[in-house]
């Protein structure tokens, strides 16, 4: 009887363990798979298993179009909105990070990406300081869209 009452316990226990850890663990599981047979099956290299599926190229679009938006709103005085609008380029800039395999590139327009946005968050915004900046991160944009536009997803 008390042999029994420890086996029922131990197998208790482990039953709520295996369901506990099985159900957090089944829905991760199950997920990651396919994508990585998808990209198998449509014959794609094994460095571009970890690359998203996504076309960058509307981001680099979005990302321009945010840039050019941020030196507006900077010129006009308005501040708030250039906020918005240069936390939404590091946004973008951090879409794109995982399509790019440049590691030097990379940090590049990130760090471009963040010291504009730094800037205008500094409070008192200097809108030549701006220009300057967004100029600069045009050109490793440029560099970026034709670093993607050589590989292949």
């Amino acid at each position: 009887m008390k042999k029994s009452k420890i086996v029922l316990g131990l197998l208790a226990i482990t039953a709520a363990v295996v369901l506990v850890t099985g159900c957090g663990g089944a829905g991760q599981k199950a997920a990651a798979p396919p994508p990585a047979a998808q990209e198998q099956a449509a014959g794609h290299q094994s460095h571009s298993a970890s690359m998203p599926k996504e076309d960058p190229m509307p981001m680099m679009k979005d990302m321009e179009k945010n840039l050019q938006d941020v030196v507006k709103q900077v010129q006009a005085g308005q501040i708030m909105a250039a906020q918005n609008s240069a936390g939404q380029l590091v946004s973008i800039t951090d879409k794109v990070m995982p399509h790019m395999m440049d590691a030097g590139l990379k940090d590049k327009l990130r760090t471009a990406a963040v010291d504009i946005k730094d800037k205008v968050n500094a409070g008192k915004v200097d809108p030549a300081v701006i220009e300057d900046q967004a100029k600069a991160m045009q050109d490793l944009m440029k560099q970026t869209t034709a670093h993607l536009q050589t590989m292949s997803h």
